[in-house]
């Protein structure tokens, strides 16, 4: 009888150290991503980030650059689009590798997944139709507010501004389009984003509320807790700050800050 309690207590304890090392036979990030022959990028549609370009083809700051990191991993880059709210469920049950898209390193978040090094740096900001007389934060918090579920801006919007109506959205783009139809007031989005798009094209008719803005920001990639590619991609990010990479990409892309002492 002991001997049998015993057996299984080892077959538990077993089982408790498997699941604790994401599965005893479970390959590690680099080496998945290397018999795949592919690294798998969650995104959402977020310029000058992350977009689809007039050819369909992905463009953007951070698409570039995980290009290149693909490259240098000597495997494809496959970039896809993710529901924001589920970001960390899908990078965990691994059904993506590495989450690119100017995504706000938060301690909160830091508490699910690994972050690179911060590249570069972002804040919140509300941004209401042209002809709108929203201009303080006041006014702001009266009126109804679009943001991305799951975001920074939704996080902002919940703890701070905690506005009249929140009308919660999956991405940052259906928030602005909330204001451009006028089904909502405001839309709290990242200033670079919104310093991107506001003024032009089909967002000719928005402005940024001036003066207003809503903490200080960093921009990581999210990896898995204790990936192995981390180390992979803070040499790779510090090298392309380095070699004047990613100072071309912002001649091609506007309004992305990089957080240069990080990057050093």
């Amino acid at each position: 009888m002991k001997k049998a309690l015993l057996l299984v207590l080892v077959i538990v304890l077993g089982v408790s150290v498997c699941a604790g090392l994401v599965g005893c036979n479970q390959k590690s990030d680099l080496e998945k991503v290397q018999e795949a022959d592919k690294i798998v990028v969650g995104v959402t549609v977020y310029p000058p980030m992350d977009y689809i370009d007039e050819n369909g083809e992905w463009a953007g700051f951070d698409a570039e650059l995980a290009q290149m990191f693909a490259d240098e991993l000597g495997v494809n880059c496959q970039i896809v689009i993710i529901n924001w709210k589920q970001k960390v469920a899908e990078l965990n049950g691994r059904q993506i590798d590495l989450i690119w898209n100017g995504m706000t390193a938060s301690e909160e978040l830091g508490n699910e997944i690994d972050f690179s090094v911060a590249y570069a740096k972002n804040a919140q900001v509300a941004v209401v139709n042209s002809n709108s007389t929203i201009a303080s934060e006041e006014q702001i918090k009266a009126s109804k507010v679009a943001v991305e579920n799951g975001s920074a801006g939704n996080t902002v919007a919940s703890d701070i501004i905690k506005p009249a109506t929140l009308v919660p959205v999956k991405d940052q783009t259906a928030a602005v389009n909330e204001v451009v139809a006028g089904t909502s007031d405001v839309a709290i989005i990242d200033l670079t984003m919104a310093s991107s798009i506001v003024g032009k094209g089909e967002y000719a008719n928005l402005k940024i509320v001036e003066g207003v803005s809503y903490g200080d920001e960093i921009f990581a990639v999210g990896l898995r807790k204790g990936s192995d590619l981390k180390e992979r991609l803070d040499a790779f990010l510090k090298a392309k700050y380095a070699d004047g990479t990613m100072a071309g990409l912002i001649e091609k892309y506007d309004n992305v800050v990089l957080n240069e002492d990080a990057l050093k």
